[in-house]
């Protein structure tokens, strides 16, 4: 059975407002009325005294009943108002302090005490859905259906190198909060930057951009949250180093494509999520990191939908399993200048933007099969013993020169891991 989302068709924080000022008013408006008639109550008992004095005595009672009027008003409206501005922060799904309802009337105080209640409740399922897919559905007020649309989207998975081995060292309680303070901060970059946080898996995460929330440089988003995640978490290896803790590193993958995104599961249960092979390449990619030697590779797609404000080096053409063609994929190394302080850690050393041309060449050279200039191009490129990257194309080249292979060569590399 399907189930409802969102408020029926006319409802919102002006309609709420509205609501809550009309009962305000005809509080008010009933004790106005309240005061007349024990005006008009007063005015009989006092018929038989002089008119001066009955006149001057029906006088005070108007004005008593006016002042209590307006003092049962207040005591009305404010904790109204207040219920009004807590009622419009949890459509906003705002899930902050709670402003404290007092009126000394048992209705509103219950009211408030109930209100405080949901919105803690909402705060709650607030940390296990994401905000944004929650507050689209309201905004819809369509049915939550199993089912997807396509879409275009950047995918990303993260992973910490060696994990299993790290865990090894550490108690499961110092382990639990480590991951935890890790998983904070790198989230609170990706979400920063557009980000949905899919799901978490073990010591991995998976997130995308453009869904629910539309995100049309969705791929220039997703390089710089990545960029921002890695700084945080070399940040934060760095502080637990200092603390005589291992050395750990995140690895990331990123693709961009149509992927089928919605609500995967059953009517009782259902979890928003993409699927697809958008995503199964960027999880690959990610994996292949331990092949290369590098902590961010990213496709070819996602290279020409971010722009050129980002630095990436050629890495290879590869056919993860499952694939039917070539893809190209990119190391990103970081942005090629800062537009503000706070990403000037991000920006690529000028030695090495000056080194870069030498190493792109050194690609075209062996992918023409024109080894002996690859060679060359990698020697001018140099730091082949420090990186990773390098002296594997050392090691390649070398291998092929000493074996040159035969006609129809191909420098695509399959490989069979999921």
């Amino acid at each position: 059975m399907a189930q409802q989302a969102g408020a029926a068709q006319g409802t919102g924080p002006g309609t709420t407002r509205g609501a809550l000022s009309v009962v305000a008013a005809t509080v008010a408006v009933s004790a106005i009325g309240m005061a007349f008639v024990v005006a008009a109550a007063l005015a009989a008992i006092f018929a038989d005294l002089e008119d001066g004095i009955a006149l001057g005595l029906t006088a005070f009672g108007v004005v008593l009943g006016l002042g209590l009027a307006v003092w049962i008003g207040a005591r009305v409206a404010r904790p109204l108002v207040a219920l009004t501005r807590e009622a419009e922060a949890m459509r906003a799904l705002e899930t902050g302090p709670v402003v404290p309802v007092a009126s000394g009337l048992a209705e509103l105080d219950r009211l408030g005490d109930a209100m405080r209640q949901m919105k803690h409740a909402l705060g709650v399922f607030g940390v296990y859905i994401p905000r944004d897919l929650v507050r689209q559905l309201l905004s819809q007020g369509t049915e939550i259906r199993l089912g997807g649309e396509r879409r275009q989207v950047t995918v990303m998975f993260s992973d910490i190198e060696d994990f299993t081995r790290i865990a090894e060292g550490m108690e499961p309680e110092e382990l639990m909060r480590m991951v935890s303070g890790y998983f904070e901060l790198v989230t609170a970059e990706l979400l920063h930057s557009g980000a949905t946080i899919d799901k978490y898996i073990g010591d991995a995460v998976m997130a995308l951009w453009n869904a629910p929330r539309r995100d049309l440089a969705h791929a220039l988003h997703g390089c710089h949250g990545v960029l921002r995640a890695r700084l945080a978490a070399e940040e934060l290896a760095d502080r637990l180093v200092a603390r005589g803790k291992p050395r750990f590193r995140t690895r990331f993958g990123l693709h961009s494509g149509q992927a089928v995104v919605g609500n995967v599961g059953s009517s009782d249960r259902m979890n928003y999520t993409a699927i697809g092979a958008t995503v199964n390449l960027a999880s690959r990619l990610e994996a292949l990191n331990r092949i290369y030697g590098t902590q961010i590779l990213a496709s070819e797609a996602t290279l020409r939908g971010a722009g050129g404000s980002f630095v990436f080096r050629a890495v290879d053409l590869v056919m993860p399993k499952g694939t039917g063609e070539a893809v190209a994929i990119h190391e990103l190394i970081g942005l090629g200048g800062a537009r503000n302080p706070e990403d000037a850690p991000l920006v690529v050393d000028r030695g090495l933007l000056d080194r870069l041309p030498a190493w792109e060449e050194m690609i075209r050279c062996y992918r023409a099969a024109r080894f002996e200039a690859a060679s060359a191009a990698l020697t001018r490129f140099g730091g082949a013993m420090a990186d990773p990257l390098a002296a594997l194309y050392a090691e390649r080249i070398a291998a092929l020169r000493a074996a040159p292979p035969e006609p129809g060569w191909t420098p695509v590399v399959g490989y069979d891991q999921k």
